[in-house]
């Protein structure tokens, strides 16, 4: 019963990983007494068991290892975008698709009476920025005025177009062909948020979702508190 009884503990403990101790175990017991002749299935299923403890530790390894890297680099991609505060955005116009479907260039500064313009990064196949656009359009409608463009580097306009007005936002869009610059051109993490006032200064660049009562602070400019370059 050995093996049987060290496969079994392996497999309840592979969450842990401990599968590959209990695992390696019953696996070195039952073939052993499978070699000195004791070929019973009871030692058969523990050798059975015990494999599959070492297997299924081995895969929670490397889901943990996905997990824990997506972690850090989410943390690491968090702290540097919110270093871009202050930060100076360079006066550039950007090749954009309007909501009717037409080209055009437009620049990444408020202009005309906007104080702010508002930069959603996102990519259209995830639920967690379906879900920051539509906090977005409830936050535009309660703060007319601000302009917004809705930004997937890595798709293109005509696919970031219909994902905008599938979620119900009228605004013009950016996709691969949009030639963005620093530091708008390093967004790692999906969705962010990024406010521009009309000299160019980023206010504000946050990661993630963010609540409807954020959202209104950082549109009326909360995050416009004076900040040098960096």
């Amino acid at each position: 019963m050995g093996p049987l009884a060290f496969g079994v503990i392996g497999l309840v403990t592979s969450p842990l990983l401990l599968g590959l101790a209990f695992g390696a175990l019953g696996m070195r017991a039952g073939i052993d007494l499978w070699r000195h002749g004791t070929r019973r299935p009871v030692v058969a299923v523990g050798i059975g068991a015990s494999f599959a403890a070492v297997v299924t530790s081995i895969i929670g390894a490397l889901l943990w290892g996905s997990v824990l890297t997506t972690v850090l680099l989410g943390r690491d991609a968090m702290r540097e975008t919110e270093r871009w505060r202050g930060r100076t955005v360079e006066a550039v116009e950007v090749r954009a698709t309007a909501n009717s479907g037409n080209i055009t260039a437009v620049p990444l500064r408020a202009t005309g009476d906007a104080a702010r313009t508002v930069l959603l990064f996102v990519r259209i196949d995830s639920e967690a920025s379906l879900s920051a656009v539509g906090t977005l359009v409830e936050a535009l409608g309660r703060t007319p005025g601000v302009p917004a463009l809705l930004i997937d580097p890595l798709a293109p306009a005509e696919a970031v177009r219909a994902f905008a007005r599938a979620a119900g936002l009228d605004a013009t869009v950016i996709g691969d062909e949009g030639n963005l610059p620093e530091p708008l051109d390093s967004v790692a993490a999906f969705p962010t948020l990024v406010v521009i006032d009309a000299e160019g200064r980023i206010e504000a660049a946050v990661v993630g979702a963010r609540s409807p009562a954020d959202l209104d602070a950082l549109l009326k400019g909360a995050g416009a508190s004076p900040a040098p370059d960096r």
